[in-house]
């Protein structure tokens, strides 16, 4: 009985480890190590998640994170940055659009699938920054600071589907 019990702990003491050096083996090959271990460890639903999880989890502080950037962007939307922030709107909407549809692919198995993850995250990337490239130098702290969130995010979520 003890030796079993001990067996067992020992198997759960491995897990742990093994789970825990997950994160640090996805952030190691990410383009910014220290922003993807400060989001990855952070959130306490990511200790001991499996790669999938961990992408289940991430999907949906992208969502948030880029509701949050589309807030912002409305906020902004008076006067003379209208048009500039009604391109925001939409990137930001579309990238939501594309987070959801994000959420069915990350918890797939099969090669094709994780591809069009990959390709699909990139392109959500792409679709974020467009609302910094129509305000250049003159984007408002608050909606510069929403953007760099929401793509710091993303770029995490695409660093884990490129270990999957």
């Amino acid at each position: 009985m003890m030796g079993s019990l001990f067996s067992g702990f020992v198997l759960l003491l491995l897990l742990t480890i093994s789970q825990a050096h997950l994160i640090d083996d996805v952030c190691s090959k990410s383009g910014n190590p220290s922003l993807c271990n400060s989001i990855l460890k952070s959130d306490p639903q990511c200790a001991g998640a499996q790669i999938h999880k961990l992408g289940e989890i991430i999907v949906k502080k992208a969502i948030l994170s880029t509701q949050a950037a589309l807030e912002v962007a409305k906020s902004y939307s008076d006067g003379v940055n209208k048009p500039k922030c009604d391109v925001c709107a939409k990137s930001y909407t579309n990238a939501i659009n594309n987070l959801n549809d994000c959420q069915r692919l990350v918890n797939t198995n099969d090669r094709g699938s994780i591809t069009t993850l990959r390709t699909r995250l990139s392109a959500i990337k792409t679709e974020v920054a467009t609302c910094d490239h129509q305000f250049g130098e003159s984007q408002p702290f608050m909606m510069k600071a929403a953007s760099r969130q929401c793509q710091e995010v993303i770029s995490v979520l695409l660093d884990i589907a490129n270990h999957m």
